[in-house]
């Protein structure tokens, strides 16, 4: 009603966000920088009001947008964490330090992140990136280690 948008982040449980003041509204290839006007926690996400987003109609124009945030803008990462953006390039590794090839990209499956892995042998591999299989993330190193075995 007063020009909020529901905001999803990918870590619906994070909290980084709600001390942002500055946003890029990416929309049909397009980026916006946009001023936050207030911003509060609710379940799943927050509802966002951006600065000169007044009405019902003005909000609903940005449906759908991706909304990106200045690194510098968020909260330092505890060990173990990683931004899903540095996983495409890095080298995925199994346990044992076998290759198994370069991450090229990722995609939200609805429950989590999945990593799209282009093997050396022209395998494709799909793994999730969850702890269950995702043993370490050296975004620095270029490199990912996982538990993950190939059959021949």
């Amino acid at each position: 009603m007063r020009g909020e948008i529901a905001l999803r982040p990918y870590d619906a449980r994070s909290r980084a966000l709600a001390d942002v003041r500055r946003i890029v509204l990416v929309r049909e290839g397009r980026r916006e920088a946009r001023e936050v006007a207030g911003c509060r926690p609710v379940e799943g996400g927050y509802l966002l009001r951006i600065a000169g987003v007044d009405s019902r109609e003005a909000a609903a124009a940005l449906t759908l947008a991706e909304v990106r945030v200045a690194r510098g803008a968020l909260p330092a990462l505890a060990p173990g964490e990683y931004y899903v953006e540095d996983v495409p390039g890095c080298a995925v590794a199994d346990e044992a330090g076998g290759a198994l090839g370069t991450a090229v990209g990722t995609f939200w499956n609805g429950a989590h992140d999945v990593v799209t892995v282009a093997g050396a042998d022209g395998r494709e591999h799909l793994i999730p990136l969850v702890p269950d299989f995702v043993l370490s993330v050296d975004a620095a190193g270029r490199k990912i280690t996982v538990r993950w075995h190939l059959e021949p």
